[in-house]
């Protein structure tokens, strides 16, 4: 009967709940896999570069690589690059610890030089990513600049594999907040790192709270700027001009005088207590930040 036959037959509820739940089931293999290939490691890969008695047919299918997924194994994936078991476990959608240093910029040097330490011969680099796109409508959240430590792990044939060290909760509009990722820039040069800075045309908030993964960070479109009836991309930009620039250093504070001889202040305090050294030969700018705060004052 039509009631027998709609008893035995699957609702297309059912099939949606069954469904999710094969997706809940699979999702600390499916994130383990992406966490790789995010990282410039295809599935196919994972075996020789990870080992841990991993195969091709475990990494090949989703349920057997499930079963396999020891908690030593998971550990030992986070620890690789630096995530957070929590997301690697489906948990939530924190996939990276964040380090703060606002307010507390002394303390990133003690953090880099733990970094430098552990890294052996492993090269490391910096990048300075800021947005042109302060507000972040959905979350509120105005962060708008993250510094991100690369190290490189190893290379899998030609590709060269990274960690990521993030450092967020950096709003460059705010006077107190540029002139403390200011020190972190010449704490990073004084190391021997090169930093390197790109600006992006859309909202990076979600990534200063570790919740994207750096490759899909640098592929955000960068900003750009008109030229008539043309777009182009923004002149190059470097990080170290903050710390012998003035006018970089200002450019695109808020609060007007105020924010601007609040920032110079701050920023000739921690010169002179030696945090804006970064051991290059090039003329310090401490006169110059003098004549522009009284320019502003």
């Amino acid at each position: 009967t039509l009631t027998n036959w709609m008893k035995e037959k699957p609702t297309l509820f059912q099939v949606v709940l069954q469904g999710a739940l094969q997706i809940e089931k699979n999702i600390v293999a499916k994130r383990f896999i992406k966490l790789f290939e995010k990282h410039g490691v295809h599935r196919n890969q994972i075996p020789e570069f990870f080992g841990y008695g991993l195969t091709l047919l475990d990494v090949d299918d989703d349920e057997k690589l499930l079963a396999k997924l020891t908690p030593d194994i998971l550990n030992a994936a986070c620890e690789i690059f630096k995530v957070r078991m929590q997301w690697l476990q489906g948990v939530d959608s924190v996939i990276y610890d964040i380090h703060d240093f606002y307010k507390h910029p002394e303390e990133y040097a003690e953090f880099l030089t733990k970094i430098c330490e552990e890294k052996e011969t492993h090269k490391l680099i910096a990048k300075l990513v800021i947005s042109t796109n302060a507000y972040d409508s959905e979350s509120g959240d105005t962060a708008n600049a993250v510094l991100v430590l690369e190290e490189e792990i190893g290379s899998i044939h030609d590709n060269q594999i990274n960690r990521y060290h993030i450092c967020g909760n950096w709003s460059i509009e705010y006077w107190k907040s540029k002139a403390d990722l200011t020190v972190c820039i010449a704490m990073t040069l004084k190391q021997g790192i090169y930093i390197r800075g790109e600006r992006k045309s859309v909202n990076i908030a979600s990534f200063s709270r570790g919740e994207g993964f750096m490759e899909d960070l640098y592929e955000l479109p960068l900003a750009i700027e008109r030229d008539g009836l043309f777009k182009k991309k923004l002149p190059d930009w470097h990080p170290d001009d903050w710390i012998y620039k003035p006018e970089s250093f200002l450019e695109g504070l808020d609060e007007g005088k105020f924010g601007k001889t609040r920032a110079i202040t701050r920023w000739l305090d921690y010169f002179d207590k030696g945090y804006l050294e970064t051991g290059y030969p090039q003329k310090d700018a401490r006169e110059e930040f003098v004549l522009a705060l009284k320019k502003y004052s």
